[in-house]
């Protein structure tokens, strides 16, 4: 069953591995009020399609200029302060450029125009967002608890980098999700065409437009009858600065639904291997596309023993690059003593999720143990419940929801792999005295510490984009 919440009420040009480029052209989400320039995400930063600034050695003669210019196919070639240039080419991107001028002999460095932004409190315009104190607490009273300021998961400095992507899915393996909800139908997965699964034995046909599976009925239609899977998905993807509702930690995202829980909330394990499945065979259905890049599962449920057959669809999920987040379990017991599955599984891409309040305590229901890496806010949680409404639960069912989409806002601006993503997280916490002893890293989610670490690494790595001449 589920750790039930309880209720409160581009020039095709090879190009070696100088440059990863993690988001498709396109203007960022918080350029409104800006002049609108074309711009690209480069190693985790926002760059000027098709600009470089390099420093040569010496001064150019003019004929040596215009032959780079000509090879470049420059519109623009113009100083820049003391001693560098901007160049703009018609036709390569950042990458063609960086990895042509990197092999000229008078090249010093080389590196993206990047683009900056004044430093602002991004904060969206949802009415309900002054409640969602695990986004940002300022010391409000949330369910008649008055909070601690600032202990939450920081994601209003996140959002300063990035507020989401559709381009990676957060697959809900939960109750279902009213897709047709006000506040999540734009951030929920669809199947761009038709598609087959074959899953407990039956080949199923799935039509364009679907949103995922119900594993219990077999087909394509995932809608939630419980309002489990609903609200979590409210915290992962609740579309944000729509003046409606909530939001997620991610304005912007991609939900799909993996039903294996009934309206009770209860499940069992082969609907809940079949559900994981799926997500696996539509990812690998449109993997020529990335039209249903699951890379993140959100497992709000637990409470039953080990299992060898669920352990083995873990480790598949994992084989295809998708981070198991998984819910700690609501019993108040040590799980380094009796284990709680899914959570207590050590496959590599499990990660497992305790519960905090307001004031960064642990939750008196939350499990703990050093086998649980890290908490998040799980107490008086209000998002997204069936037929456009909104409730608060309580669980390590909410605190789960909070990691998976800190996980999916990573993902929007750094291109890493299950590992990499694990480690990301869980090496970037606020270390919380209280939590000391009670989880692995003595710390709760820190989404902006995660996702400007990430994009940092990229910059720093040995092959970026600055380069030394010989």
């Amino acid at each position: 069953m589920p750790t039930r919440g309880v209720p409160r009420a581009t020039c095709a040009l090879a190009v070696s591995a100088l440059v990863s480029v993690a988001v498709a052209v396109g203007l960022h989400p918080l350029a409104q009020g800006r002049p609108s320039v074309p711009s690209i995400f480069v190693n985790g930063r926002e760059a000027v399609v098709g600009e470089v600034l390099v420093k040569f050695v010496r001064e150019l003669p003019v004929r040596d200029r215009l032959q780079v210019e000509q090879q470049l196919d420059a519109d623009e070639n113009e100083a820049v302060g003391f001693g560098v240039r901007r160049l703009r080419s018609r036709r390569l991107d950042v990458q063609a450029l960086v990895a042509f001028l990197r092999t000229h002999p008078d090249v010093e460095y080389v590196e993206p125009n990047y683009i900056w932004h004044a430093t602002a409190t991004v904060a969206p315009n949802d009415p309900q967002f002054p409640n969602l104190w695990g986004l940002r607490n300022v010391g409000q009273t949330v369910g008649g608890r008055t909070g601690t300021a600032n202990a939450d998961i920081h994601s209003v400095s996140a959002w300063a980098v990035a507020t989401g992507s559709r381009a990676n899915v957060v697959a809900v393996v939960d109750t279902g999700v009213d897709y047709t909800h006000s506040d999540l139908a734009a951030n929920i997965w669809s199947a761009p065409i038709a598609f087959t699964v074959t899953v407990g034995g039956a080949t199923i046909a799935c039509a364009a437009g679907t949103h995922g599976f119900n594993a219990i009925a077999k087909t394509c239609d995932p809608r939630d009858d419980n309002n489990h899977g609903t609200h979590v998905s409210g915290t992962i993807g609740g579309v944000g600065n729509n003046a409606l509702g909530v939001t997620g930690v991610n304005w912007t995202a991609s939900i799909m639904a993996a039903k294996f829980l009934d309206s009770a909330g209860s499940g069992n394990t082969a609907d809940a291997i079949n559900a994981i499945e799926f997500a696996i065979q539509a990812k690998n259905a449109f993997a020529s596309t990335a039209g249903a890049n699951v890379r993140v599962l959100s497992n709000s449920w637990g409470g039953s023993g080990f299992s060898q057959a669920l352990l083995g669809e873990i480790q598949r999920a994992n084989a295809n690059g998708m981070l198991f987040v998984a819910a700690a379990g609501n019993s108040s017991s040590n799980n380094d003593l009796a284990p709680n599955y899914p959570a207590s599984y050590t496959a590599p891409n499990v990660v497992a999720i305790a519960a905090t309040d307001n004031s960064d305590q642990l939750a008196s229901f939350s499990n703990f143990g050093s086998s649980v890496q890290l908490a998040a806010p799980g107490v008086n949680i209000l998002s997204t419940t069936i037929g456009n409404t909104y409730q608060y639960f309580s669980g390590t069912s909410m605190a789960t929801p909070h990691v998976s989409g800190a996980a999916a806002l990573i993902l929007s601006a750094c291109p890493l792999d299950t590992v990499a993503l694990k480690t990301t997280l869980v090496n970037n916490v606020d270390v919380i005295p209280a939590l000391a002893g009670w989880v692995g890293t003595s710390g709760r989610l820190n989404v902006d510490k995660a996702l400007r670490s990430c994009a940092s690494a990229l910059l720093s790595a040995p092959m970026g984009l600055r380069v030394t001449r010989p």
